[in-house]
């Protein structure tokens, strides 16, 4: 499959979620493409991505055998990787996070990968991918492509060697963090993303993880799944990204939470939404 797939036609994780949220908000934020815009960014999200982006460089650059003074000038390097993607500002997906990007939040960053290290006694699972992102074209019902992109921050060889797809969390509260994981649409779209290159590789097993900065002996938060019978899950999301083709109206949440709901340009917004011909039936 070559052909250019349309932005309105891919779909990641956080979109699926705002979706079902607001519709509106949706066509919004992936529809007319102002997702980095209207981001609304946290001292927990920059935290998150300071993290998930150092693991992510530890893994690309094998610094297992390292002591830890090596990795926590990682954290620094991922601090400085963050701040040049964000030149375009509120065009970027990091460009929301860099007010809360200090050295306060460094040092929480660097102390969170301390502990880490102390509790796996430095001994790392090692990388079975150097990829930071995976897609997946799908064909729809109509002839046209659909694509499926994002992913999970590492695949690692598990203890049993078993590969582990896997995401890394950190919750302020780690408890009450974990009672509102995602088992439903997460593990599924991580491993089909992730499924053709661990079949080139010879697995015919994957194991999804979620793996807590703040208790990484944790192994109770995993789903298998047999490699042969993922493909299955492409009728799943296919359904998902074709019903939200076909949207036939614009519904607004009314939250007052809601950017795009309560926004000024809402009425500008809902005239373009309508306007455009993915939306014709509107």
């Amino acid at each position: 499959m070559s052909q250019m797939v349309p932005r309105y036609r891919c779909f990641s994780l956080g979109d699926f979620k705002e979706f079902e949220k607001c519709v509106f908000s949706f066509l919004v934020k992936h529809h007319l493409e102002k997702k980095y815009q209207l981001a609304e960014g946290s001292e927990n999200q920059a935290l998150g991505s300071l993290l998930d982006l150092s693991i992510k460089k530890i893994h690309g650059n094998q610094l297992y055998n390292q002591p830890i003074e090596v990795l926590l000038g990682v954290v620094k390097a991922s601090e400085m990787e963050m701040r040049q993607k964000s030149k375009n500002g509120k065009d970027s997906y990091y460009g929301s996070q860099i007010p809360f990007l200090n050295e306060e939040l460094v040092d929480k960053a660097k102390k969170i990968l301390r502990d880490y290290y102390q509790a796996i006694d430095g001994k790392f699972q090692k990388s079975l991918s150097r990829d930071r992102f995976w897609d997946r074209e799908i064909a729809a019902t109509d002839g046209n492509l659909l694509k499926l992109w994002g992913g999970p921050d590492t695949i690692e060889e598990g203890k049993d060697t078993t590969p582990e797809v896997i995401d890394y969390k950190y919750f302020e509260d780690n408890e009450k963090g974990k009672d509102y994981l995602d088992w439903d649409l997460m593990p599924k779209l991580y491993v089909l993303l992730t499924a053709v290159e661990l079949q080139n590789q010879g697995y015919q097993k994957v194991r999804f993880k979620i793996r807590c900065w703040q208790d990484p002996t944790d192994d109770s938060l995993f789903e298998e799944f047999d490699l042969s019978t993922v493909a299955n899950f492409e009728e799943f999301f296919r359904e998902k990204m074709e019903r939200i083709l076909r949207t036939e109206d614009i519904t607004f949440c009314e939250k007052a939470y809601c950017r795009v709901c309560q926004s000024d340009l809402r009425k500008q917004w809902e005239v373009l939404c309508r306007s455009k011909s993915w939306l014709s039936s509107l």
